[in-house]
């Protein structure tokens, strides 16, 4: 070993050991440590320096990736070629992933294979379907010619009678010979290399026929050869004939229906002549693949040929002009009938259109029903004509179906109506009904928001807002009633009134049931304004009522304090009715329970004169509509 051939490699002509290459793998980790004895070191150092800085390089080396890679990359064909030669561990092994790779390709790129297979596949496939065509088309053609002469209506008879297809029976009659199968077989092994058939023949076994043809002749030359070179060249098989053209290479064999013409051998012969020159590569290194043989079809399809006993035979004027005109008539009746469809086509569909627009107009009308206010169309019999039934339910203050009809142009009569009275909650319907029921005097104006409330705004004397209130409130539709905008002329008089009778307070003596001097004129003015009052309310049709609260101080017993307050509101009745007021009167003794200034009782007794502001009279005043309705504050502008 040199300083320049560092390295794993082994000599190109260098024997491989097949053991040791089966072995099991030496790590670095097997190997012992390194002696710690120093003196042991340095000696090992003097003597073998130089190798133990190649086995370092070659340990370096071996874990170096891309140094393995490369060196695996050179010798895997090399190992592959020899693990193949051995045996079929490496086919076994890579066939899944082979398998996969081949998917996947024909999976994304299905195009490349197509390019690929298309100049193989395609002649064939072109050149099979239009035998299949041209086949297709005499058959046609015959069974035409057939069908309408008086020998087709016998065979006719015939295949009805035995019970067996037309076209076979047709077949029986006509054939002359036809070539259903020809086998391309290899002479030494047997093995079918090509075979084609007549379309609708060639349900055998082609492996199994070529194998009996090889029998037969194997047989046929043992027998009467007697060790020679004779060949079977034809075997008859009832109304079939087998002939073999047979070669060192391969023969061919032809299954026949019928009698062929001299010249058909000939052909036979050429056919072989020109398949063993276009294949004699392929069959000097046959060994059972009969990939490379697959284009002789092309070479065998040119011998399946057959012939009619009236191929040759003039066909009549009529039996040409017959096809024609059956033709022309089934295209005639088949335009007669198209030319019917469309014209059905075209006056059902005016009908339909007819009928569609008709429908619109009627769903048109019905929808001008369904919008106009108090009207609500609950059932519709729709019919083929007019008029239609319509059940509507009217409010009786909205507009007659046949006026709301006519007022937009549309035709009344297209319907019957049937209409059932209800109420309608329609905001324009209560509007209506609002002002026909409520009489607005000049200077008020009435507004309805369509959301169930009514508002009143102007002057109008009070008699008639709280009835327009009561009478607006009694309106289907309506849950609420502002009045907040009506003025009564006289509302700040009466208020003017209330405020100055119920601001006055009057003080009583200590122990007495009579005001105090100075307090006596304030109580007749106030016995002078409610009289007053009660006048104004009474022609406005309204009462007035009256509270009165009195007071005392705590100066004496609960109970001669609620004496003396009790008495001291029967005076002030006593002054009103004596003035020939009429007014309710409630009176409510409080006693000493309320002092006026807020004073203690134990204060007020240690007082020699007591508490002056607590000894009052406080009134009250309430306006309502009459003696048996709920009170109505009217004062409107009382703070």
């Amino acid at each position: 070993m040199t300083d320049s051939t560092v390295g794993l490699e082994h000599p190109a002509d260098a024997p491989v050991d097949d053991a040791a290459a089966d072995s099991d793998v030496i790590f670095w980790g097997d190997i012992p440590e390194k002696p710690t004895d120093e003196e042991l070191v340095r000696l090992r150092d003097l003597l073998f320096k130089r190798e133990i800085a190649l086995l370092e390089k070659l340990r370096d080396l071996q874990g170096d990736q891309r140094y393995n890679t490369r060196r695996i990359s050179e010798l895997l064909a090399e190992a592959i070629q020899l693990r193949a030669g051995k045996d079929q561990r490496m086919e076994h092994a890579l066939e899944p992933v082979v398998d996969d790779i081949v998917k996947t390709l024909l999976r994304k790129r299905r195009g490349d294979f197509v390019d690929s297979l298309f100049p193989l596949m395609g002649p064939t496939i072109r050149k099979s379907i239009a035998e299949t065509f041209r086949s297709m088309l005499g058959s046609f053609s015959k069974s035409m010619e057939m069908a309408f002469s008086w020998k087709g209506l016998r065979w006719r008879l015939e295949a009805v009678r035995s019970g067996r297809p037309f076209s076979e029976i047709v077949m029986l009659n006509t054939l002359v010979y036809r070539v259903e199968q020809i086998f391309f077989t290899h002479s030494a092994t047997g093995i079918p290399l090509a075979h084609v058939s007549h379309d609708g023949e060639g349900g055998q076994d082609a492996d199994l026929v070529s194998s009996m043809f090889t029998a037969i002749q194997d047989f046929v030359r043992d027998c009467f050869s007697g060790g020679g070179e004779g060949e079977l060249e034809s075997l008859q098989l009832g109304e079939h004939t087998i002939f073999i053209e047979k070669s060192r290479q391969a023969y061919l064999a032809c299954v026949v229906r019928g009698t062929p013409p001299a010249a058909f051998r000939e052909q036979l012969h050429a056919t072989l002549d020109s398949l063993l020159l276009e294949y004699a590569d392929a069959l000097a290194v046959f060994s059972g693949d009969t990939a490379p043989f697959s284009g002789a079809v092309h070479f065998l399809g040119d011998c399946l040929i057959s012939r009619y006993v009236d191929d040759d035979k003039k066909i009549p004027w009529w039996g040409k002009a017959l096809p024609v005109a059956l033709i022309f008539v089934l295209v005639a009746g088949l335009g007669g009938y198209f030319y019917w469809a469309g014209i059905e086509a075209e006056r059902r569909q005016a009908i339909m259109d007819e009928r569609r627009a008709f429908e619109e107009k009627m769903e048109g009308a019905l929808g001008v029903l369904r919008s106009e206010p108090g009207l609500l169309v609950v059932n519709v019999v729709r019919k083929g004509g007019s008029p239609w039934d319509v059940v509507v339910l009217k409010d009786a203050l909205a507009e007659e179906p046949v006026a709301a009809l006519h007022k937009r142009s549309l035709e009344p009569e297209l319907f019957s109506f049937k209409s059932v009275p209800y109420i309608s909650y329609d905001p324009a319907i209560v509007a209506k009904r609002a002002k026909t029921d409520i009489q607005l005097p000049d200077g008020v104006t009435m507004d309805y928001d369509g959301k169930g409330t009514i508002s009143f705004k102007g002057t109008a004397s009070m008699g008639w807002i709280v009835k327009a209130r009561d009478d607006a409130r009694a309106l289907p539709g309506v849950e609420r009633v502002d009045i907040s905008g009506m003025r009564d002329p006289m509302m700040d008089e009466i208020s003017a009134l209330v405020r100055e009778v119920e601001a006055t307070v009057v003080e009583f003596a200590l122990g007495k049931d009579t005001p105090v001097p100075q307090d006596a004129p304030k109580l007749q003015k106030a016995v002078d304004r409610l009289v007053k009052l009660e006048k104004i309310v009474q022609d406005m049709g309204f009462t007035v009522s009256l509270t009165i609260y009195g007071h005392a101080d705590s100066t004496g017993t609960d109970k001669r304090n609620y004496e003396i307050s009790q008495a001291r509101t029967r005076t002030v009745a006593a002054m009103l009715y004596a003035r020939g007021s009429a007014m309710p009167i409630a009176m409510y003794g409080m006693g000493a329970e309320y002092p006026k200034d807020g004073q203690s009782p134990e204060s007020v007794r240690e007082s020699t004169q007591g508490d002056q502001a607590s000894r009052r009279v406080e009134l009250r005043v309430h306006v309502m509509r009459s003696a048996s309705a709920e009170p109505d504050r009217l004062l409107l502008s009382q703070p």
